[in-house]
């Protein structure tokens, strides 16, 4: 408490639009945004790794940590962001660092709740220091932000039996997931310095964050952590075996120029091997990754020590039992896969048949019934089987064990409606950030802008109340009584997508 008070005194004061914080951790200066009467702390270490072994955390600070500026990413080749021009820190192996947004003033006794982000990015890319995650709007309406970085890639995602068999508990494939933890603790011995309340905290993310939600959800290593969860257009069903990745990982390691896999090659080494951004490695690395996402292994792994089971079974058998959730995503969220789509619907029938055998005619007959044209139902198909289905059958599967929710996000910019309700277009409605870029392209019209404006004061009403209480608020009901629509006439609606998601499995 004496922490907290010598705290709000400096908060206060605010001379020069510092900060300071006197955590358990050190003291660490941060920055105000008298506008929002926010205070933010960029780039905190809460751990160190060597490669491939887990974390470290860091417990002391030396000085005044100076957290006015977000430090370092974690390394990728490529993230969404940076394609469109977009800002990523530096790049660094020392990327385990996260950022804080609290509000200023008295926090409510017992602390603000607390709301960590895991970013998304196919767990290959992205970081919390993303322009579009800024959390000082969510902040804002009361309750303490940070956001998260962890590793990437190879770096964060390797299953070599030679790693198992060092690890003292014999993990493997998990250490993106192992720094996830980290944060996690890192919040729980830190965030009451914040004003935060450690005793309730909220963990969320979008797409690989989604899916990182649920495997938080399913680890036993996470009990006690956090205590809610929000998974948005993710879904539990994302996690490889060692078996399915193994000669995968025996060619990507050729690939580095460590055959057989030899673990002491590969750690030696630089990061331009490992993230090629040309040359013959890339494309070797471009032809080994055919079939994208779903197929590649930089995903966490069951490994019988972080996971024994899929986070969906997890789910299904009340591992997460009491932890209340809130999951859903966007209606058009593979809305690019109609172009390109099938041009008849024998096309539908063949494509749906390939990706599910002794159904494509089925399938055929359910989008037909919904759908004018065979492209538009492909891209409403890709976005059920991909996304939008999964991030609603973790709703159903724990819905019997706690209280939940399920949502549907409609948002379309008026300026560029062709893009429909895409994949990610509700990141800048959730964190408020419509004049950052990239995502600043949906809203130069002034009807774009005040339409997005709108979106956000729901989604970040619903978010945060739920954040405090456990309930999105008012016009929300649970799983079992339908969807809440995000629209123009938001509302719950009939949950047409039970019997339709049933399908894909």
């Amino acid at each position: 408490m004496a922490r907290s008070l010598v705290l709000l005194a400096l908060l206060s004061f605010a001379l020069a639009e510092s900060a300071y914080v006197f955590a358990p951790q050190g003291t660490v200066r941060g920055g105000v945004n008298t506008q929002a009467q926010v205070a933010y702390f960029l780039g905190i270490p809460y751990a160190r790794a060597e490669r491939w072994k887990a974390p470290v955390p860091v417990e002391r600070l030396e000085g005044v940590f100076q957290a006015t500026a977000p430090t370092t990413a974690c390394p990728q080749r490529r993230s969404l962001t940076t394609d469109l021009g977009g800002y990523l820190p530096p790049k660094s192996e020392d990327c385990l660092n996260l950022g804080v947004w609290m509000p200023l003033g008295s926090p409510p006794p017992g602390g603000w709740p607390v709301m960590v982000w895991i970013h998304g990015g196919s767990f290959t890319g992205g970081s919390w220091a993303e322009p579009v995650y800024d959390g000082t709007q969510l902040a804002s309406r009361g309750v303490v932000v940070v956001g998260i970085n962890y590793r990437l890639g190879p770096l964060g995602w390797l299953a070599l039996e030679s790693l198992k068999a060092e690890s003292p508990e014999g993990a493997v494939g998990n250490y993106g997931l192992m720094d996830q933890l980290e944060a996690l603790r890192w919040v729980q011995r830190n965030i009451h310095a914040f004003g935060g309340d450690a005793g309730n905290v909220t963990v969320f993310g979008h797409s690989a964050g989604g899916m990182s939600v649920c495997t938080l959800m399913a680890s036993p290593r996470a009990r006690g952590l956090f205590h809610k969860a929000i998974v948005m257009s993710g879904g539990c069903e994302y996690v490889r075996t060692l078996e399915q990745d193994r000669e995968f990982v025996g060619r990507w390691a050729a690939l580095m120029g460590c055959p057989g896999a030899d673990l002491a090659c590969l750690r030696a080494l630089p990061l331009e091997r490992l993230f090629p951004t040309s040359g013959v490695v890339l494309e070797g690395l471009r032809k080994l990754e055919e079939g994208g996402f779903m197929k590649t292994p930089w995903k966490p792994h069951l490994d019988g020590v972080y996971l024994s089971k899929t986070p969906l079974q997890a789910l299904q058998d009340g591992d997460a039992a009491g932890i209340p959730l809130i999951a859903g995503g966007t209606f058009q969220e593979s809305w690019g896969e109609v172009v390109g789509g099938p041009g008849s619907w024998e096309e539908f029938t063949r494509r749906a048949e390939e990706a599910f055998a002794g159904k494509g005619q089925q399938f055929t007959a359910l989008y037909r019934s919904l759908y004018d044209w065979p492209n538009e139902a492909w891209g409403y198909f890709q976005t059920d089987r991909y996304l939008l289905c999964l991030s609603l059958e973790a709703a159903r599967a724990q819905a019997p064990h706690a209280p939940t929710y399920a949502y549907l996000q409609t948002f379309q910019s008026p300026f560029l409606s062709v893009l429909g309700s895409f994949h990610g277009i509700d990141m800048p409605l959730l964190f408020g950030t419509h004049n950052s870029w990239p995502a600043l392209m949906l809203f130069f019209t002034q009807e774009a802008l005040e339409k997005g404006q709108l979106y956000s004061e729901e989604l970040q009403r619903a978010w945060v109340s739920f954040a405090r209480t456990g309930s999105p608020g008012p016009g929300w009901q649970d799983y079992g009584q339908g969807l809440f629509r995000f629209g123009d006439r938001s509302q719950m609606i009939p949950n047409e997508y039970a019997w339709r998601c049933g399908l894909f499995h």
